[in-house]
């Protein structure tokens, strides 16, 4: 993973991790505050439930006519039994500190229940119940929310970190195919350059015109506007506006032709054409640019010293070449960008992207057939204008 993939992958996670805090935040307050009324409500009914039950222990004593024994409850309550002057008769509280105004109220330490009698029983005139429970128990709901969140945010890093490589693996696909794609450009390039470089010094040097080298020279600036093409196509297609008009097809298709004869002779091989009449309605420069793709691509990927037919017929566009051939899974994959069934020999694979994007925007059918080892047969079907 490089640099500006770590700073992606910490920005990604620092966003996603943080974004995921304030919301379990949020959740973990509103829950703490639930929390809280529901342990204030169960310790209001616990206390209350010990002042009756000392109240009905005080009325036993008295109807039994027998003397009252302080009894204090479970540890985590603590009565207090203070008379009409709101004086200590019996008290296990820690706080001696009660308002008997009240009939309950809380601090930050305990919660507070106070009963008064209607009348006094062995001079008991309120009954006081303390609590310190609520505070264990929010205590307890705190540090159980703290785990949880603490855990939830490993759970959303774990999956944070799965998410960004799920999504840094195509971003990381295209910037490895953009790498090659440099490199493939700076490679196709550089032979036709050289060519050139070669070709003038040869004829500064020479004083007469070699046409040989006039060949080379025009062979490789033929390249390099094909090259040219296919890179603006790629960077400019989709702010280039479209100029439809009605023309011959077997015009366009000879134009091409032409272009690479050139090329074609120069690596031993040649182009057989049979091309009959086809009017349609597209744009010219964007047709012409699917032609010299699938040109290029039969010259590239053909036998040494063969022939390409290109053949046109009631508007259906072959162009064969004699090659290694495509296999049916490579049939589906060509079409995509950079994808290259061939590494060894050169080109971007983009060639084929272009085709079939303009034949998806003018509805032009095409299909493959091969044949691994002996042929490859492009059919491009155009609608008649």
């Amino acid at each position: 993973m490089n640099k500006a993939e770590k700073k992606a992958l910490i920005g990604f996670l620092s966003i996603y991790t943080l974004s995921a805090f304030i919301l379990m935040s949020i959740i973990a307050f509103l829950y703490y505050n639930r929390g809280v009324v529901t342990i204030n409500d169960q310790c209001s009914i616990e206390m209350s439930n010990a002042s009756l039950r000392t109240e009905k222990e005080l009325m036993h004593a008295q109807m039994e006519k027998i003397p009252f024994r302080f009894i204090p409850p479970k540890k985590d309550l603590r009565v207090g039994l203070f008379d009409i002057n709101r004086k200590v008769l019996f008290s296990n509280l820690k706080d001696d500190k009660i308002y008997f105004s009240q009939n309950s109220y809380g601090d930050n330490k305990h919660l507070y229940h106070i009963r008064k009698l209607d009348a006094p029983i062995f001079k008991v005139a309120y009954i006081v119940v303390e609590t310190d429970q609520n505070q264990v128990q929010k205590i307890q709901l705190l540090t159980l929310i703290a785990i949880t969140i603490f855990a939830s945010i490993l759970f959303v890093l774990f999956v944070g970190y799965l998410l960004s490589k799920v999504l840094l693996k195509p971003i990381r696909e295209r910037m490895k195919n953009l790498n090659r794609f440099i490199r493939d450009s700076s490679h196709e390039l550089n032979t036709p350059v050289s060519a050139l470089m070669m070709s003038t010094s040869s004829i500064k040097n020479s004083k007469s015109l070699n046409p040989r080298v006039l060949n080379h020279i025009s062979v490789s600036a033929k390249l390099i506007s094909q090259i040219y093409n296919t890179l603006s196509f790629v960077a400019f297609n989709d702010i280039d506006e479209r100029y439809d008009e009605e023309f011959d097809l077997k015009d366009l298709v000879e134009q091409s032709v032409r272009f690479f004869d050139e090329i074609v002779t120069s690596k031993g091989s040649n182009i057989k054409c049979s091309l009959e009449s086809a009017i349609v309605f597209l744009d010219k420069t964007r047709i012409q640019k699917v032609i010299n793709n699938l040109l290029s691509n039969a010259l590239k990927y053909g036998f040494a010293k063969t022939t390409i037919e290109v053949i046109l017929k009631e508007h259906t566009l072959c162009i064969i070449n004699e090659g290694k051939g495509i296999s049916k899974e490579d049939q589906k994959a060509i079409f995509k960008r950079f994808e290259r069934r061939n590494s060894t020999e050169g080109g971007f694979g983009i060639g084929l992207d272009i085709v079939k994007s303009v034949c998806d925007e003018y509805n032009i059918k095409i299909k493959i057939e091969s044949v691994p080892n002996q042929k490859t047969v492009f059919f491009l079907t155009f609608p008649r204008a």
